[in-house]
């Protein structure tokens, strides 16, 4: 992307500046940023992330297995069944709630 060389200045009166800092700090963006990405793309969406911590903990519980399987096969140089078994298991719950979480996703639409 090239370098910004156009400038233009624009004038607001004190409610439309205060509206528009108001949403540049809800969006936690400077006030220019959030004019020129408004006006280029026509709309800013956020997604809540709460619901992330599910999802982070299902993958952190995967990885926390695999980091044993691997300490028992560089130990003993062979891996159990039932602890492979144990991490597709775990795979496949991560797929649920990964599934879950998005399904119903929506952006909200900030303008």
């Amino acid at each position: 992307m090239s370098r910004r060389s156009i400038e233009k200045h624009i004038k607001f009166n004190e409610d439309e500046y205060a509206i528009v800092s108001r949403r540049s700090k809800k969006m936690e963006m400077r006030v220019g940023t959030y004019i020129r990405t408004i006006s280029v793309q026509g709309s800013i969406k956020v997604f809540k992330l709460k619901e992330l911590n599910d999802v982070y903990k299902a993958m952190n519980k995967i990885g926390v297995n695999l980091n044993q399987i691997a300490t028992v096969v560089n130990s003993t140089g062979s891996v159990y069944q039932k602890d492979m078994e144990d991490v597709l298991e775990e795979m496949k719950e991560l797929r649920i709630i990964l599934e879950d979480w998005l399904s119903p996703l929506e952006a909200e639409e900030l303008l």
